[in-house]
């Protein structure tokens, strides 16, 4: 398949392995976290309680005691392992996330593949997106716009509580090598006003190795202001208590064996019906995709959330055309409108149309 062809097998398992594997998994204050004139008092130290993920046993860490907490480690192939953990306070107020299943690992543009928002289909290894490299602090940007889209809305910008860090916790396996781009941002703001009032952070540090990158720190919450320190505690005892399993450390090196066996087997039978095995190994990867489903009961919901952030993050806005009914996707401007004529262009304005024979795209609300 042209797809095997632009990702050599090595760079892919070695990337994969290091990038994918905990991709999405991010928690940790500064010591030195500063005080926020909107945090009030400094946060009460909540009780504990462990947390397994429920899959594969794969990892431990400490949560609130009496919060809601879903998540776990979510495979979506052989070397594509999503650690993910979501807790919310019981008053439904503060909501704290350490990784994201939603985030899957990127492939950079290629001469064979240039389309960005395209899916590279590894079959049971892994799934990837085609997109340009993001910064950290490009990609912080684009991942709150989506994971706080419906309760952070007409945000305002809160520097005072930038300086909040989420440095990694978890070692690079692969000690740095064959990295060409890394970079860490975070971005925070408010929103809402009086009893209403939540204020929104989210830091993720993303890595380019060979044609893979990846966001392999990823951390958020959205809380009221009166327990802004307390999010940001719990962010910090996660990463402090999480602990991968030593069993499954070695379950998943078998794994990326299986991978390697599993695309070889693959690229042999690219132009034939795929062997026994290759089918067997479909099969098992299916199975252990529809995990995810379980960790929300809305999955059509989530899934609309999860296009939501493949959009903002290759600059594509969805709009529905009124004169006919029928979707369509524009490259997403700088103002709120979008007007198309009969000849199928299409300008951003926020005002009016540029002059006769234009009429308004609809952006359908999130």
């Amino acid at each position: 398949m042209p797809v095997r062809r632009h990702i050599p097998l090595p760079i892919f398992a070695v990337a994969v392995l290091f990038a994918v594997t905990f991709a999405n998994v991010a928690c940790r204050s500064s010591a030195k976290a500063a005080s926020n004139q909107s945090a009030g008092a400094a946060a009460s130290t909540p009780a504990w309680a462990s947390f397994q993920d429920p899959y594969e046993k794969a990892f431990t860490a400490e949560v609130p005691q009496g919060w809601t907490v879903r998540g776990g480690l979510f495979r979506m192939g052989f070397s594509d392992e999503r650690p993910m953990i979501d807790i919310t306070s019981p008053d439904g107020q503060t909501d704290v996330r350490l990784g994201d299943v939603a985030i899957p690992a990127y492939t950079l543009p290629s001469q064979l593949h240039p389309t960005e928002g395209q899916t590279v289909d590894l079959g049971a290894q892994a799934q990837l997106v085609i997109a340009r490299y993001r910064t950290g602090p490009e990609f912080a940007v684009l991942y709150a716009h989506v994971r706080f889209y419906k309760t952070c809305q007409n945000p305002t910008a809160d520097t005072s509580d930038v300086n909040f860090t989420v440095p990694d916790y978890i070692p690079d396996t692969t000690n740095g090598s064959g990295v060409t781009q890394n970079s860490t941002g975070r971005i925070a703001y408010s929103c809402g006003s009086g009893a209403s009032q939540k204020i929104a952070f989210t830091a993720a540090r993303t890595v380019e190795t060979g044609q893979i990158w990846t966001a392999p720190t990823l951390g958020s919450f959205i809380t009221p202001p009166g327990q802004l320190a307390l999010a940001r505690s719990i962010l910090l005892h996660c990463a402090q208590t999480f602990k991968l399993s030593p069993a499954w450390l070695n379950y998943q090196k078998q794994m990326d064996v299986y991978a390697l066996q599993y695309q070889q087997a693959r690229q042999q039978n690219r132009m034939t019906q795929l062997a026994q095995q290759v089918q067997q190994f479909e099969a098992q990867m299916q199975a252990m995709r529809n995990q995810v489903n379980s960790f929300e009961s809305q999955q059509a919901t989530e899934q609309s959330q999860f296009q939501s952030f493949d959009n903002a993050l290759v600059g594509v806005t969805p709009t529905i055309d009124p004169l006919t009914g029928q979707s369509r996707d524009v490259w997403t401007g700088s103002q709120s409108g979008y007007w198309a004529d009969g000849m199928g262009n299409v300008v951003n304005s926020a005002t009016a149309p540029p002059g006769g024979g234009w009429h308004q795209l609809q952006v359908p609300n999130p």
